[in-house]
């Protein structure tokens, strides 16, 4: 599989949508259809409906999806006659933040308790209940661009990682989607990293390694992106590769480690730049935030990539707020 990039110029914002606003009588069926498009179909219910209030923050990165959801108690129902209406083809992936949340799927019953991750075939029959509340990062990942060797639903039971696992492919996608979605300063996240990520947490060992190295070595680097003394040493280390294997890992992907680190940079900058923050930075600011030892190299590479200067941007930005 070729390795597909993103760049955050291709990237929509956040799009937030919330039931605050809907009558009380509409707000289980405006749910319902707004999940429906933005994320997977389900049927909801709850005691009553007018004490109903949920919130989705929504962020679409080439065929993977980012959402981070908090809602009142009530229970959702993926059914067969929604997968028939409205298949995903897709594997979902949820983070728990607060609160227990029951998931039943393939004839197994799981409790689910902050921190813990869930990993499931979005298209198999499964009931979730959140009698606590629902406060989640989801992530729904279409199953073409996974490696070959997965691409197929994989039968039997869901893959549950508890928060005192230690997983590294789990944790990492865990910090990257709650980075892109629920933090001061969003960061991009990269499509390949995000989908290489799922593809080792479901795999068991059936995709290649160099696929596991380039995970570990592209979620290393997302995790040290603002630090500027961030080199290839350092990441072949915490693979446990040689800094040759890591040559080799990033040479498949097309470029070079450098080349990576500075377009995973650049791309943090362009989210900056185009942020409701955009007017209060300068350009300065702005690079070294991002990991650049010198402002002059910032300035000539982000012009070369976007075709625009960092502070024109900027400029254009504050227009708009």
């Amino acid at each position: 599989m070729h390795a597909t990039h993103t760049s955050s110029a291709a990237i929509r914002p956040v799009q937030a949508f919330s039931t605050a606003h809907v009558p009380p009588e509409q707000r289980l069926p405006a749910w319902e259809e707004h999940n429906a498009d933005a994320l997977i179909a389900l049927r909801c219910r709850t005691r009553r409906d007018d004490e109903f209030r949920a919130r989705e923050d929504n962020l679409q990165v080439g065929r993977v999806h980012l959402a981070r959801v908090r809602s009142t108690a009530h229970s959702v129902e993926r059914s067969p006659d929604l997968i028939g209406q409205q298949p995903t083809g897709a594997v979902a992936l949820f983070v728990s933040l607060r609160g227990e949340a029951l998931f039943q799927q393939a004839g197994r019953r799981q409790v689910l308790r902050p921190g813990d991750l869930l990993v499931c075939d979005a298209d198999g029959h499964f009931v979730r209940g959140f009698g606590d509340g629902l406060d989640e990062l989801a992530l729904r990942v279409d199953r073409r661009v996974l490696p070959e060797e997965i691409r197929s639903p994989a039968p039997g039971e869901p893959l549950v990682i508890r928060k005192g696992e230690a997983n590294p492919y789990g944790r990492a996608i865990a910090r990257l989607v709650g980075r892109a979605i629920d933090s001061q300063v969003p960061t991009p996240p990269d499509e390949q990293t995000i989908v290489d990520l799922l593809s080792a947490l479901v795999s068991d060992g059936a995709v290649r390694p160099h696929v596991l190295h380039r995970a570990l070595a592209c979620a290393y680097v997302e995790d040290r992106l603002r630090d500027p003394r961030l080199s290839a040493t350092e990441v072949a280390q915490a693979v446990g590769i040689s800094v040759r294997q890591l040559t080799r890992v990033f040479a498949g992907m097309g470029k070079t480690f450098p080349r990576h680190v500075l377009g995973r940079r650049l791309d943090l900058a362009h989210t900056l730049l185009t942020g409701p923050d955009a007017p209060t930075l300068s350009t300065a600011a702005v690079a070294a935030m991002c990991g650049f030892r010198s402002t002059a190299h910032f300035s000539q590479t982000f012009q070369e990539r976007f075709g625009i200067a960092a502070g024109e941007l900027r400029r254009a930005t504050a227009k708009h707020h």
